[in-house]
């Protein structure tokens, strides 16, 4: 009788994270068509989408009370956020519009690195929708000449292998010890990282 009772519970559970998966996605192009309707330019929705898609994965993984993968999904977006301005300053490429920081993306890398959560944490069903949106995300900057498209593709690469490492590889800030060390006239910090 157990057996049964956790089966249907696990059924039920899996069906309300069906229902909000594809509620999130309607909501994500309801605020995407409003941003066309509004301001008739795609660079809003490109705006709303790089936070959009990591929010979304956020939720997904909070009905599913999946605190581990929350985790993945919050180191994941810290190391692509500061690899993607690390890249930004190092690099000051000029954008098309003549600005600066150009390379890579950080719309792009947000949007990826929530869109590669879904699929490495939750398969493929998840991760399509998501990289649809992303790719939405990588057109808006390049149309509104904020990138180019080795810009994007940069940024959502970097994103993706973030993500990667994070969700599969075991990267992650659990792993890693920081210790002052003072040694006679030297001061330093200790650094290991297990992986």
């Amino acid at each position: 009788m157990y057996g049964d009772e956790y089966s249907v519970n696990q059924y039920y559970r899996g069906n309300t994270s069906r229902k909000l998966f594809c509620i999130s996605i309607l909501l994500t192009m309801f605020l995407c068509a409003k941003a066309f309707a509004k301001s008739k330019d795609l660079e809003e929705a490109g705006d709303i989408l790089q936070w959009g898609i990591p929010v979304t994965a956020g939720i997904i993984s909070s009905v599913k009370l999946d605190g581990e993968g929350l985790v993945q999904l919050g180191e994941g977006a810290m190391w692509t956020a500061i690899s993607t301005h690390f890249l930004k300053v190092s690099l000051n490429a000029q954008r098309p519009n003549g600005q600066d920081f150009s390379m890579p993306s950080s719309h792009t890398s947000a949007a990826a690195q929530g869109a590669a959560y879904l699929q490495f944490r939750y398969g493929w069903k998840y991760g399509v929708p998501a990289y649809l949106l992303t790719g939405l995300v990588a057109y808006s900057r390049v149309d509104n000449d904020y990138h180019y498209w080795r810009d994007v593709i940069i940024g959502a690469a970097l994103g993706t292998a973030i993500q990667y490492s994070v969700t599969l590889g075991g990267f992650s800030v659990t792993n890693l010890a920081i210790a002052p060390y003072f040694d006679g006239d030297s001061v330093g910090l200790y650094a290991s990282m297990n992986f």
